[in-house]
This record gives C-alpha cells, structure tokens and sequence, in this order.
C-alpha cells in the first residue's frame, strides 16, 4: 500500500498554495533472501537483503504548477534488511536523488538520476536488473563496467513521439586536475506495448588523455504467452586490453500461478578472459504485492576468466582465475 501525504496542506499558511496541487506519496521494497553461495572454492549459506529486488524506501512527489507543467521530485534510499541499517555508508539516498519539471517540452531532472544506457539495459534484460545472472553484473566502479547512476547530473527526456523517446544526460566531474570524468550520454528507447528496442551510448572526458566509451542496445517482444529480450553491453575504457563486452539472451514464460526466467550470458575481456553464464529463476505472486522467488545462477570462467555474478542482494566473485561461481536462492518480497 502506498502512503499518500497532500503537501499544499503544509503549506496553507503561503498565500499561492491554493492555486497548485501537489502530493507527496511513500513507497518502497522489502526483500530478503537465503542463499548458498560458492565462488569455486568455498561455500557459504547467508542471508542477503534482496535476491530479486533491492530493499529500499522512498519519497516522490509533484505539483501541479499550471499551464501543463509540474514540478517533480524523488527520493530514494537502499535499505538492508540483514541489519537494519542503509544500504550505503556514504550516500543516504543512494538510489535516486532529483528534482526537476516536466512539461509538453519533456522533462528535465537534476541530481543523482540513472544514466541512458540503464534505461536500454533495465528493460532488455530478462533478470530484471536484480536476479543473479542477468545484465547487473555489467554495472559497477571498476574502470570496464558501465554506468548505472549519475551524480551532479542534468538530465533531458524528449516527451514520446508515437512510442519513441529520447533521452540526454551531462554528468558534471567537478575536478580541475586528473580524470574530471564529465559524462555525456545519449539515448534512443521505441516501445509500443509489445515491442522494446533501445540504443545507447556515454562517453567520460578526461583532462589527462582519452575518453572512456559505453554502448549498450538492447531488445525486446511480448508474444503473449512469453517474452524473449536480448542486450548487447560494452565498456570501452581509455587503456590496452581492458575492453568489456557481455551479450545476455534470456526469456520468461507464466508457468502456473507464477512465472518462469531463464538467461544465457557471455562475457568477454580484450585481454582473453571469457566466462559462460546460465541462471534461471521462478516467482510465485501470494497477491499483488508479496511474492515468494527461486533462482539459480551459473558461470563457467576459461582459464584467464575471473567474472563473477551480481543480484540485488549479493555480489558472488569468483575465488581465483579460471574458478566458476554459482548461487542458489530462496526469498520473499513484498511492495508497499
């Protein structure tokens, strides 16, 4: 259940306040997994907060500010159900922090805000960006991973064009010297209901020499009784030997009450490394907001191959090069 606050309420005493309407609603996620973890070399039973969704609570909100436009805001923070505490020792609201107007012009937000090639990835990835196994593995602070996230961003989206919407973000560095890693990135999303394709691509300026490059394109169709989605991600960071580039291919299908996911992945180094992912996954709805959740996850590493597996829960490397880490899990979610 959401909450939903009326903030013009708190804001009688301002003589304007009649005139807008605004509102204030919270919401969130709370998830939480048992799992068995091996990274090719030890093997652990934990439990991890979150298998298929990442625990969080948030705020969001608008206001009606006449004419077609609205103010917007939205905050969100990762909670971690193991112990209570946020997911993020650094950042309070790690998950999203923006604000922003939308209009007939599209919208444009300013914060911490998720970059183009996110929203090519989230939808083109048959693991929802939170099941082991998928495309989250692709996302992280080492040089050749992507970018999920953008801090001391300004962000555009184009209103949609019959389905086809584009979108825009400059991440500012805020660094005289060394790597000022400013971000621009640009993307293209078309979806009418049943058919999703998307293209992205962000580039990080560097004062010293050379920019880091990512590409992502990504596609998906709902053919009723199953969804097959497929995505092509790469990080092409300034230096030799470093490229990255995973090719997930995954599918979805109702099975009984619930729903049937599995993916295949590669994964793939300029310098040789090379690792073969499968993992597969089944949620079962108990009512519109609470669900209990399976998955299995795989990867197989050649010789030189150290690639591990992301969920929203847990981050499983493997124990050395040319080891194969896996993951099994049981969990429940529930939406508020």
């Amino acid at each position: 259940m959401q909450y939903k606050f009326v903030a013009a309420a708190l804001l009688a005493s301002i003589p304007f306040a009649a005139v807008a309407q605004s509102s204030v609603t919270m919401y969130g996620i709370a998830d939480a997994a048992v799992a068995a973890e091996n990274d090719g070399s030890n093997k652990v039973v934990k439990l991890n907060n979150g298998g298929r969704s990442s625990s969080r609570l948030g705020f969001r909100g608008t206001e009606d500010l006449g004419g077609g436009l609205n103010a917007l805001f939205n905050l969100e923070s990762g909670i971690d159900l193991t112990t209570g505490q946020i997911s993020s020792t650094s950042t309070f609201f790690n998950r999203r922090a923006i604000v922003g107007l939308k209009g007939g012009f599209g919208t444009v937000t300013l914060g911490r805000e998720y970059s183009p090639i996110e929203s090519v990835a989230s939808p083109s990835d048959i693991m929802e960006l939170s099941f082991a196994g998928g495309s989250l593995s692709a996302f992280g602070s080492a040089r050749n991973r992507l970018t999920r996230r953008l801090d001391n961003s300004i962000n555009y989206i184009t209103p949609s064009f019959n389905g086809l919407v584009g979108s825009l973000a400059y991440a500012l560095g805020e660094q005289a010297t060394g790597p000022s890693k400013d971000l621009l990135g640009l993307g293209v999303n078309y979806s009418n209901g049943k058919l999703f394709l998307g293209a992205a691509y962000q580039t990080s300026k560097r004062v010293a020499a050379g920019d880091d490059k990512e590409y992502a394109v990504g596609a998906g169709y709902n053919f009723g009784a199953f969804d097959v989605k497929a995505n092509y991600l790469v990080s092409d960071p300034d230096g030799a030997n470093i490229k990255f580039e995973q090719f997930n291919l995954g599918a979805s299908v109702g099975l009984g009450s619930g729903r049937l996911y599995a993916n295949l992945q590669q994964n793939k180094i300029e310098s040789g490394a090379k690792g073969k992912g499968f993992a597969v996954a089944y949620a079962y709805p108990l009512s519109k907001r609470t669900s209990l959740y399976t998955s299995y996850a795989t990867l197989r590493n050649n010789a030189i191959g150290q690639f591990g597996m992301e969920s929203s829960g847990t981050k499983l490397a493997p124990a050395a090069l040319g080891t194969d880490p896996s993951v099994f899990a049981v969990g429940v979610r529930h939406l508020f």
